[in-house]
């Protein structure tokens, strides 16, 4: 009995230790950095929402419903990942593009690279195998990146959302902060960039309602109903985001994660019609419906912001919910089609001409065909 009674001391402590913020800086450099004070206090002068620990959404959330609905609108019975790797399409995305160019290239899940206003704009790339502060463990994509950062043109500017691991890839990070210019993040997500040895005179970190301005590009910090974290402990000291980029005359929304809430009439009341929305569709749950949209009410929010057209994004990659792995894309697509909004579904690595005349060669359902 006492020989049990010290192992079980032993595996608390081991569990204690694992779970510390200490082992997760020192032997896991993937998991980030942390704020400091300084940081906090500067948050707490520039955010409304930061209470000097944490930051808050607008109205109260809770992360796990313990009293839900059952989801009834299921369009898919297939499994919640594809027997088979989904097709994806050699990507044509432009070297050099001119001031007039509007392209969108999707590499899977929340990863796009937009050319616009002259620019190479990339949002949150997740391209390693793995969602993991290590490469041998984690959550396996569904299909191998299309490209890798060696392939990529030079960024001029980079957007992340919020840390999460499917928004935050370390291993990118680590390769790629000499061929972006310009990167624009939630207040504390730079102290992950920080501790990965970025180049900190690149990035500029904003609460929610800040705006900035590069090379002709506006880009605008706006609110979203999420949550942050990295590790077990320390949730929420992170800002997460949504965010506008304005260039020409042309609007372009890009929603994060985030819950159905009044956030996207604030965002369309300010900024107006948007030519083009990029949605979360995918990873919702009833027990979490307070913090992820479901596809309808993804569709819905882009109708509030008055977007001319819609991309439903955060699928196709990964699991991370229990529902099927296209249901998501079906559902979405098909309220669309309901309440009038014009979308578009491109393969992953297709580059779209969002200039062209004619998308409906982006409007394929391919997934049904997948089981």
């Amino acid at each position: 009995m006492k020989k049990r009674k010290t192992i079980m001391v032993l595996l608390i402590c081991v569990a204690l230790i694992l779970a510390s913020p200490l082992y997760a800086i020192l032997f896991l450099p993937g998991v980030g950095g942390k704020t400091s004070k300084s940081d906090r206090e500067d948050y707490k002068r520039r955010a409304e929402n930061f209470d000097g620990k944490k930051f808050h959404n607008e109205t109260e959330t809770v992360l796990m419903i313990k009293d839900y609905t059952e989801d009834k609108n299921t369009a898919s019975q297939k499994g919640v990942k594809p027997k088979n790797p989904l097709p994806v399409v050699e990507s044509e995305f432009l070297k050099n593009p001119s001031e007039s160019d509007f392209t969108l290239t999707w590499f899977g899940h929340s990863s796009i690279l937009i050319q616009f206003g002259g620019k190479n704009i990339l949002i949150d790339p997740v391209l390693s195998e793995k969602l993991s502060p290590v490469s041998w463990v984690g959550v396996r994509r569904f299909t191998p990146s299309p490209v890798s950062v060696s392939d990529l043109p030079e960024i001029d500017l980079m957007i992340l959302s919020h840390d999460h691991y499917d928004h935050l890839d370390y291993r990118v990070m680590r390769q790629i902060s000499g061929r972006v210019r310009k990167i624009v993040v939630p207040l504390g997500v730079e102290c992950h960039l920080r501790k990965w040895k970025f180049d900190m005179e690149k990035v500029q970190n904003m609460a929610w309602w800040e705006e900035c301005e590069f090379e002709g590009l506006k880009i605008a910090c706006t609110p979203a109903q999420h949550f942050s974290g990295r590790w077990i402990t320390g949730g929420n000291g992170t800002l997460w985001a949504s965010f506008v980029i304005q260039s020409g005359g042309k609007r372009i929304f890009y929603n994060g994660d985030s819950g159905f809430a009044g956030h996207y009439e604030k965002i369309h009341e300010k900024y107006g019609d948007f030519d083009l929305a990029l949605m979360e569709c995918g990873q919702y749950n009833p027990r979490w419906a307070q913090i992820h949209s479901f596809p309808e009410e993804g569709a819905d929010a882009m109708r509030i912001l008055g977007a001319r057209l819609a991309m439903p994004v955060h699928w196709g990659a990964f699991v991370l919910s229990r529902h099927a792995w296209d249901d998501s894309v079906e559902r979405f697509s098909r309220h669309a089609e309901e309440t009038g909004l014009s979308f578009i579904t491109p393969k992953i690595g297709q580059t779209v001409d969002l200039n062209g005349e004619n998308l409906d060669d982006y409007r394929e359902k391919w997934w049904r065909e997948i089981e």
